[in-house]
């Protein structure tokens, strides 16, 4: 395919003059040639269309990050540039067709919206208090062994260690259920955001050696730097060590693999029974899954997407895999009518503020599943 050809196609997507479901848009959305332009549109359209239309440098860069290499390099790169050039005026205007579908393809109103969740937690004390930090509006919630337990102005409950060295650590756990998000400052400075339906156990402060904490579910960690006291994720049957970094576990029990993904520093992930370990670099996720460490190059952002409230689906994702994600969010239960339907991929990057609804006509537009809600549970049928 020609430079010009491939240009046109592009083109007649953005202006929105090939719509989902005809010839050419399947053309374009299932042929290798557009891999990366397939990419790189859906990152545009789960942007934010006000940070988009005033800031070209950050259109530029979503652009630039999925840019050809080897062979195609050259061909590719003419043809990134020019959609920088189109795809910035267009999504001024609000006619990018991700804009089009997500906005004009609204959901049946006769059916009873699922909302998106929202920061809530519940925090369990050493001693068995718990306290939902949801509809708690003092600063200071309690005071343990010398540390301050507070929310600051951002809703992020913090630990504040007093002068002096506290007598005793007691561990405190938070709880995220489903529908929920939060997050978290350690008492060494490390922050942590924690998904829907996760868990983490933590000491009130870090003593001599070790820092370490106790994961259910998934959590993005920034950990302060400390040289002589090393971080510790103990999340089922691994242990992630680090000393400085950022990166993010995903240890649901409901999946089959523990993965640890990282965005900057450097850290070791080990299996706590065979003693196997891997150390990764920035960009690598490794994957314990049945007694074995598999290490991978992935899309850091793809992985961390859900602390920037997206959803990211790449190239591939199953609706079973989806829609794993989605119950957790919104609190729904799914049930697919086949094994079939269970298969069917869908790929694009959708924000986490959208009602269930909203996404689920999403899917429908671009594959052929219907979504049937009643109350809570939602089933999931291919059309014939």
């Amino acid at each position: 395919m020609s430079t010009e050809d491939e240009k046109e196609y592009l083109k007649a997507v953005l202006e929105g003059r090939e719509k989902p479901g005809n010839v050419v848009w399947r053309k374009i959305w299932k042929e290798k040639d557009f891999v990366r332009v397939r990419k790189a549109l859906r990152e545009v359209g789960g942007m934010n269309q006000s940070d988009v239309a005033f800031d070209r440098d950050k259109m530029w860069r979503v652009v630039e990050k999925h840019r050809g290499e080897g062979n195609n390099r050259r061909r590719v790169v003419t043809t990134w540039r020019w959609v920088a050039a189109v795809a910035v005026p267009l999504l001024v205007g609000g006619s990018l067709w991700f804009s089009w579908r997500e906005n004009k393809e609204m959901p049946d109103t006769r059916v009873a919206l699922i909302e998106a969740g929202g920061p809530q937690a519940v925090l369990i004390m050493a001693k068995g208090e718990r306290i939902n930090l949801a509809s708690i509006q003092v600063d200071t919630l309690t005071t343990q062994g010398g540390v301050r337990v507070c929310l600051d102005s951002s809703r992020c409950i913090t630990y504040e260690g007093k002068e002096g060295q506290p007598k005793e650590v007691e561990y405190n756990t938070i709880v995220v259920p489903r529908k929920g998000e939060y997050q978290l400052i350690l008492a060494d400075g490390s922050k942590v955001y924690l998904n829907s339906e996760s868990e983490i156990r933590f000491p009130t402060f870090f003593s001599e050696g070790e820092r370490k904490v106790y994961l259910q579910g998934e959590a993005f960690f920034e950990v302060s730097p400390d040289k002589e006291r090393p971080f510790i994720v103990n999340a089922g049957e691994i242990n992630v060590k680090v000393l400085g970094t950022r990166f993010n576990v995903n240890a649901y029990t409901s999946e089959e693999a523990i993965r640890t993904t990282l965005v900057s520093g450097k850290v070791q992930v080990s299996d706590k029974k065979d003693s196997m370990s891997a150390i990764i670099s920035p960009g690598q996720q490794v994957v314990w899954e049945g007694g074995k460490l598999l290490t991978r190059e992935v899309d850091a952002s793809a992985v961390t997407a859900w602390i920037n409230g997206k959803f990211y689906f790449e190239e591939g994702a199953t609706l079973e895999q989806i829609t794993r994600q989605l119950q957790r969010w919104y609190d729904v239960d799914f049930f697919f009518t086949s094994e079939r339907v269970k298969k069917i991929v869908f790929a694009g990057v959708i924000r986490k503020e959208y009602t269930a609804n909203e996404i689920f006509s999403i899917i429908e537009k671009t594959t052929r599943v219907k979504f049937n809600v009643n109350g809570r549970t939602v089933m999931v049928s291919e059309l014939k």
